[in-house]
């Protein structure tokens, strides 16, 4: 019993820093453009694609690791679903340090 609530736990954990991820992206998508509308500028296509890319990311490799999860017991699918989130705090990192900031504004 133990076991199923730890397991139960740590998987609750999980998917809130997945919630987590993809409310952050959609705060970016919400506020970026209204902050490069008070400095006189716009948004171009690249900051488009960079901003919908970190909403679509957490939820794409959410989506795979529950897949690859699938008809494991719950430590690998939770193993799987940690190293999901361990890839997209990764790939947001680089996107943040490679991709120039002032590409995004226009």
């Amino acid at each position: 019993m133990a076991r199923r609530i730890i397991a139960w736990t740590a998987g609750a954990l999980l998917l809130a820093l997945y919630a987590y991820t993809v409310i952050a992206a959609i705060g970016n998508v919400v506020l970026l453009p209204q902050m490069a509308s008070s400095m006189g500028l716009g948004i171009t296509g690249a900051g488009w694609f960079w901003l919908a890319f970190g909403v679509a990311l957490p939820v794409l490799v959410l989506a795979l690791a529950l897949l690859i999860g699938r008809g494991r017991t719950a430590g690998p699918r939770l193993l799987v679903v940690a190293a999901g989130l361990c890839l997209v705090a990764a790939v947001q990192l680089e996107v943040l340090h490679l991709v120039p900031q002032s590409s995004f504004f226009g």
